[in-house]
């Protein structure tokens, strides 16, 4: 599930095109991953400032705080009273996936990275919809609502913070 998620905010950053230059993101979104039978829904926010990194607010099924930089991934997870801490060099390397997306139509573009293919499609210069399979075989799907860009962010929602209390893991 961590590796879904963790793929997840990583594709994100495919809007590194040209075509969707902005400096920062910020809107709702619905991820749905179908594996075989099954099929689940996350929901949540997310806000992304290309010079300081992303905030992903798992709202549903359980909140999930995710925060990514140029040098890690952080996961907490309230209900687990935990944090996970994840360097960036055990991620794929969003530099190479924002140079690679390419324009397969106005409003589709597409880019591998490690094997697996992020097709993302935009309406009126915003992301609407991202889709790919995983190595496993499992379809992502994730929708955006309600999204605007270079609105100021405050960065503060951009930095971790971890309670005393959780227990963090490093990874």
């Amino acid at each position: 599930m961590r590796k879904f998620i963790l793929i997840f905010i990583l594709s994100l950053n495919l809007f590194g095109s040209s075509q969707l230059e902005f400096k920062t993101l910020f809107g709702d979104f619905i991820q749905t991953i179908t594996s075989q039978d099954q099929k689940i829904s996350y929901t949540g926010t997310l806000a992304i400032d290309k010079e300081i990194g992303a905030f992903w607010h798992y709202k549903t099924p359980a909140t999930k705080l995710i925060y990514f930089n140029k040098k890690q991934v952080v996961i907490i997870e309230p209900e687990l009273e935990q944090a996970i801490i994840t360097n960036l060099k055990n991620s794929p390397d969003i530099a190479n996936i924002l140079q690679n997306a390419k324009k397969l139509t106005d409003n589709e573009f597409q880019t591998i990275y490690d094997d697996t293919t992020y097709n993302i499609i935009i309406e009126n210069s915003l992301p609407k919809l991202i889709s790919y399979e995983d190595k496993l075989g499992n379809q992502a799907i994730i929708e955006f609502t309600q999204i605007s860009k270079n609105q100021t962010i405050d960065t503060q929602l951009l930095i971790p913070q971890i309670p005393n209390n959780y227990d963090i893991i490093a990874n």
